[in-house]
């Protein structure tokens, strides 16, 4: 008879898928509400595994999972990159692609070791503990060993997404913290639903972070109504050029004055008084303004 896998290992198993289904929330699918699931499936499991032992391991190793999930899913161009681009065999790209994967979940496995070691009991200090290390998380993330940006919660909440009003007042962190946020909350409502003392009392503790929820995503939607700046003199017309050069002849010397040419084309042909080109330095166009790299 098969043996059935511990409950720790299919922790790691559902952190895992739910790191990889979160990649549906960014473009092009776009999905933006399916993070605050995931990310409510992860704090739950996090908070789950608080509650039987303190344990930073597990927490480190729940918050990796899921992180792996993300990043293994989403950033399929490292590999395209390393291997297509840059020449590298195809077995060692693969392992740099995986290392790399691995090294960018060091950061949700130290938002669980912290949370799952340091987790209060009050409901509402959990879920704002957890918010803001998962956005502390994303900030060390962006500019430690120069930086990797990518996948950052609040690039799923683009509009139509109602948390889009949140970004011009406080940038992209502003939209991380709100959605995870949301997602703790979500589990929060959830947990107080279904407690086993479902009394009066026990669900009417779930109007207050279902009150949360609600408060955070109107707020979002009002603030994206909001105009933030007007305009102020005659428009600038401006034409963005990208001339499709591929990459493998992109830097050979043979095809500069063939690239050249493409982008004088394309800037005759789109006349603005901004002209500015992907990959064509030191390019003018006749009645418009330089062409930049």
């Amino acid at each position: 008879m098969a043996r059935r896998p511990e409950p720790r290992t299919l922790r790691l198993i559902a952190a895992l898928l739910l790191g990889a289904a979160s990649v549906l929330a960014y473009a092009p699918v776009a999905w933006f509400p399916l993070i605050w699931l995931t990310l409510s499936g992860l704090f739950a499991l996090l908070d789950q595994s608080a509650n039987e032992a303190r344990s930073a391991r597990q927490g480190a190793l729940i918050g990796a999972a899921f992180g792996f999930g993300l990043f293994i899913t989403g950033v399929s161009w490292v590999y395209v990159s390393l291997s297509t681009f840059g020449g590298m065999p195809a077995p060692v790209a693969g392992l740099a692609t995986f290392l790399f994967c691995c090294l960018m979940a060091a950061y949700p496995a130290l938002v669980g070791a912290l949370f799952v070691r340091f987790s209060s009991a009050a409901s509402w200090k959990r879920c704002l503990f957890f918010a803001g290390l998962w956005v502390l998380s994303e900030w060390l993330r962006s500019w430690i060993f120069t930086g990797f940006p990518w996948l950052a919660v609040g690039y799923s909440q683009t509009p139509p997404s109602p948390l889009a009003g949140f970004a011009p007042v406080l940038g992209v962190y502003s939209l991380s913290l709100a959605t995870v946020l949301i997602a703790a909350l979500i589990h929060e409502t959830v947990r107080h639903c279904f407690a086993r003392a479902s009394s009066a009392p026990a669900r009417r503790n779930a109007i207050v972070p279902l009150l949360a929820i609600a408060l955070l995503i109107v707020g979002g939607a009002l603030l994206r109504d909001r105009k933030w700046t007007s305009p102020q003199g005659a428009p600038l017309s401006v034409a963005l050029l990208q001339g499709n050069v591929a990459q493998d002849l992109k830097w050979r010397p043979e095809k500069f004055s063939e690239s050249l040419r493409t982008y004088y084309r394309l800037a005759l042909e789109n006349p603005a008084q901004l002209t500015v080109g992907n990959g064509a330095a030191g390019l003018s166009a006749p009645g418009s303004g330089r062409v930049s790299r």
